[in-house]
């Protein structure tokens, strides 16, 4: 990797995050000497990474102009699958989405049924930019390798285990591709949305047919040593549990407060007399509840459907202080089929957090649903894809060519934790050497 390549990439994550916009802000902020700036941002726009737009505001002295990446040059694809269906999208390489899709899907009919819908969902949306496709990512709804690509163990997947799940998208695709868990995509898109009320240290909970957590710190992904964190559906609230989870474990968050929990605390309710709702949804029909079933009760007004939604919430909250206290986040978003409860569902959160934890960690926790509908998950994915390819070892290897397409990623690709300080140094490098 060239010293060159370390400040560039420092460079281009700047302009993308919005942190520094034209020539005068990038020397301010990321310490980088003028020149080195210049060249950079040349580079760039040679390249046809950049373009220069609009003069922003004048501060005195020579105006600038606003620097952003060139929506043209390329596209993303971004693909989360759920345990219920699969949302897919194409977005350019600012992240803005150009077309997405979602569609119902079991994920449980496995990876080669799965891998084919995607591969038709993505030559659907694809059809007007095939040849300007510059990575992929995937998520799914369980524990992920990320340096890998390959799902570990998902209690909701079957057949999943091991399957070489990014080496299939790059064979197919003919681009760097990566996989990680949906919480994590999800928790990436909404703070990225939000990043300047949001912070940089924020929790994300999904709460659908499973629940799952996504963590960022300090502005980065924090997966944990093997992909593992953020598994809060898996941690346990009753020791003495005859629920056994989907995991096979007894006790787990996710057997009484996941979607698949409450349907089955519904049915109960239902067959009992005490949900009106349920049992008509019920009458005439072998088919199982689930979750949108109890979402749709609650929000309809049936007592049983409310009851289980904010009985939900609270055991979430419970687990939920718990991480509070020990990472102190500045927000906390709520996501899935469950947050769209609204209020129902974030009270009791709320509620159980601020009661079990202590003050200074929670007088300025905001608590806040993630709309319905906000596309965060794929722009999520798609956030993932742009960062890595700007990351410096990958930029080394594509941008002689101009364009990733043909690239891997291969294992560890991304993996050293860059940081503004080491592009720095190499800027101070490239002074001293001329």
């Amino acid at each position: 990797m060239s010293d060159h390549t370390r400040t560039l990439s420092l460079v281009l994550r700047m302009i993308r995050s919005g942190s520094a916009v034209t020539r005068p802000e990038l020397v301010r902020r990321s310490g980088l000497g003028r020149t080195v700036v210049t060249q950079r941002v040349d580079q760039a726009v040679r390249a046809g990474l950049l373009v220069e737009g609009e003069q922003a505001p004048s501060t005195g002295g020579r105006p600038s102009r606003v620097l952003r990446m060139a929506a043209g040059k390329g596209v993303v694809l971004g693909a989360v699958f759920g345990a219920t269906g699969l949302h897919t999208a194409v977005t350019d390489l600012d992240g803005t989405v150009l077309a997405d899709e979602w569609l119902a899907w079991d994920v449980e009919r496995g990876p080669e049924a799965s891998l084919d819908t995607l591969f038709g969902a993505a030559a659907r949306l694809l059809r007007r930019y095939e040849q300007m496709l510059w990575g992929v990512c995937v998520g799914v709804p369980g524990p992920v390798d990320f340096a890998r690509g390959t799902p570990v163990r998902p209690p909701i997947m079957t057949g999943w285990h091991g399957f070489r799940l990014r080496e299939r998208l790059e064979e197919h695709f003919d681009v760097p591709a990566w996989v990680d868990n949906d919480a994590n995509l999800m928790a990436l898109g909404a703070w990225s949305a939000a990043r300047e009320t949001a912070g940089d240290n924020v929790l994300l909970v999904k709460a659908s047919t499973g629940i799952g957590l996504g963590l960022v710190s300090r502005g980065r992904l924090h997966r944990g040593a093997r992909g593992a964190a953020g598994d809060l559906g898996h941690t346990i609230v009753a020791e003495e549990s005859r629920h056994r989870c989907r995991c096979g474990k007894f006790g787990c968050l996710e057997a009484f407060a996941g979607g698949w929990a409450l349907s089955r605390d519904g049915r109960t309710a239902a067959l009992a007399g005490r949900s009106p709702f349920l049992a008509a949804r019920l009458e005439g029909t072998d088919a199982p509840l689930v979750a949108t079933d109890i979402l749709e009760g609650c929000l309809a007004g049936d007592a049983a459907c409310t009851e289980l939604v904010v009985r939900a919430g609270d055991l979430i909250g419970l687990q939920l202080a718990t991480l509070v206290s020990v990472f102190n986040p500045s927000t906390v978003f709520l996501a899935g089929t469950l947050a769209r409860a609204g209020e129902v569902f974030r009270a009791p959160i709320a509620e159980a957090v601020t009661r079990r934890s202590l003050p200074l960690a929670t007088d300025e926790l905001e608590v806040v649903e993630v709309g319905h509908g906000s596309r965060r998950d794929v722009m999520g994915a798609a956030e993932l894809v742009i960062d890595e390819l700007l990351h410096p070892d990958l930029l080394t290897r594509w941008l002689p060519a101009g364009t990733p397409r043909g690239t891997r990623v291969g294992d560890g690709s991304g993996g050293d934790d860059f940081t503004a300080e080491a592009a720095r140094e190499d800027a101070s490098r490239d002074a001293r050497t001329g």
